[in-house]
């Protein structure tokens, strides 16, 4: 698809002051095109290339959707739907309708404005993608509750919310306690859970980086990745040439032992007396009560359900105790479990034992994925708004629901049961991030309007349709004419 675009256009685009559209690690914005926040060029990667040639197409042609049934979409990949080209013009799937049909913009608002008036809004949702500006978050979401629902949620419900849950939870703030420039200055760094070789490339720079100046990367996955062994930085001509070596230790945990690992981990720090007791008794509670419940666990269990020799544990422990500045990161290998959320108080526990929770250079990382994945949060688009925010909202003349809200799954669980009458997806696939695709398609069918706001064709449009289905088409971030709003998993936001 890059090609079809053409170099100098790619070039151009990419080098406008654009917020990459792709992973959290952030790139673009007032700095200017490929360049982070420490001002290094080029930052770039295939992932952003794709995703700005896909917001590059032509328009998909009217034919396509004369020619083209749901039933004929439905045989298509992902990838063949995307490059289809980009939504144009608003399109209806009316009940009992086997293809897509252009409409105008009037008939496509009404429809929507008849239905929400005749809609209970505890039986509406409104889902927003990670893609979107903070500025389109913040006036849906202020729209959805003033029509009178708290149903309203964001893709990080499907993969971060236990690190949301786990971090406010221990340390009062759901996001990361660390800047991207103290990946220069740690020395060892503990990858949990996590690809950032296939899902941010970018990041390997850094890891690469920690290994050359005689940090440590210890990499924790039950499957060896080839790019956490061994990568080939392309902005490196030696790396690119030789490949660089990630992982200093690959410790491949039993599939859901990473709670007993990372309590292994806390037992050998406390029989060592390893512990930060000055930071212990200054910043953090609780202690006791975790360090009673640590020593009452046995080293059989703890290898048993970890998979990981007492010896090796020791090991990695060691190297903790040695490091001076140390991160902890994770994605969805820790997140999708269970015990989710305390797998992430785990790792929090094993980062405040040594005193690494606000200390420069060192800290927590959950790796997100989507560009703006965290402003949706920090724009409120969650189902509970926080009391501050509900307070002054409320001081403003605003009125919102003090009702509660439902999450992602709990919206697509109404749905199944024939609780909801009305959804609204910004961006995204919400049917892809779902686990069960026959549920899902299930549950949007009993759906009575869907609509999707959309630039391109995904499998959601062909799968997740609703009784009548509509989509509007919408302009991708760099195409507005006013400027908006991003924020990185480092907490760094971006204008673009």
């Amino acid at each position: 698809m890059g090609r079809k675009v053409g170099f100098r256009n790619m070039w151009k685009a990419l080098s406008s002051k654009n917020t990459c559209k792709t992973c959290a690690l952030g790139m673009g914005g007032q700095a200017g095109g490929m360049r982070n926040e420490q001002n290094h060029w080029p930052e770039v990667c295939k992932k952003s290339i794709q995703a700005m040639a896909a917001d590059m197409q032509g328009a998909i042609q009217p034919e396509f959707f004369k020619r083209l049934s749901i039933d004929q979409l439905r045989q298509f990949s992902p990838r063949d739907l995307e490059h289809a080209g980009r939504i144009t013009t608003p399109l209806l799937l009316a009940p009992g309708d086997t293809h897509y049909k252009p409409v105008s913009w009037g008939d496509a608002f009404s429809r929507i404005e008849s239905k929400l008036k005749r809609t209970d809004p505890d039986r509406s949702f409104f889902y927003f993608s990670g893609r979107s500006s903070n500025e389109a978050g913040f006036l849906l979401q202020l729209f959805a509750r003033i029509y009178g629902t708290n149903h309203i949620n964001n893709c990080s419900f499907y993969c971060h919310q236990a690190s949301g849950v786990g971090l406010t939870g221990s340390l009062g703030t759901g996001t990361a306690t660390i800047e991207l420039n103290g990946l220069d200055h740690c020395d060892l760094f503990f990858l949990i859970g996590a690809n950032p070789s296939s899902n941010h490339p970018r990041l390997l720079t850094k890891l690469k980086n920690i290994r050359k100046r005689g940090g440590k990367v210890i990499v924790i996955n039950p499957v060896v990745e080839k790019g956490l062994v061994e990568f080939r930085v392309p902005s490196d001509p030696m790396s690119l040439l030789f490949g660089s070596k990630i992982a200093s230790d690959y410790v491949q945990v039993r599939p859901g032992g990473d709670l007993a690992l990372f309590s292994g981990l806390a037992k050998m720090l406390l029989e060592e007396g390893a512990g930060d007791q000055l930071f212990i008794a200054a910043a953090t509670e609780g202690f006791e009560h975790f360090k009673e419940n640590i020593q009452e666990l046995s080293w059989d269990d703890i290898e048993l359900g970890s998979g990981i020799s007492r010896q090796e544990i020791e090991s990695i422990g060691q190297q903790y105790i040695q490091a001076k500045n140390v991160v902890f990161s994770w994605c969805m290998g820790i997140t999708h479990h269970a015990h989710g959320t305390a797998s992430v108080q785990s790792i929090v526990n094993l980062a405040l034992l040594r005193g690494m929770v606000g200390k420069k250079f060192s800290g927590l990382l959950p790796i997100r994925g989507h560009s703006n994945v965290q402003g949706m949060g920090s724009m409120a688009v969650t189902p509970t708004l926080k009391k501050a925010v509900f307070d002054r909202m409320t001081e403003e003349g605003v009125s919102v629901p003090a009702t509660r809200g439902y999450d992602t799954l709990a919206c697509i669980q109404a749905a199944q049961n024939s609780d909801m009458d009305f959804a609204f997806c910004l961006g995204g696939n919400l049917y892809g991030s779902n686990p069960d695709s026959s549920a899902t398609t299930d549950a949007f069918s009993k759906i009575d309007t869907v609509v999707y706001a959309s630039t391109t064709l995904n499998t959601g449009h062909a799968w997740g349709t609703g009784k009548e289905t509509i989509i509007l088409p919408v302009l991708a971030r760099d195409e507005e004419k006013q400027s908006t709003t991003q924020e990185s998993m480092f907490s760094f936001v971006r204008l673009s």
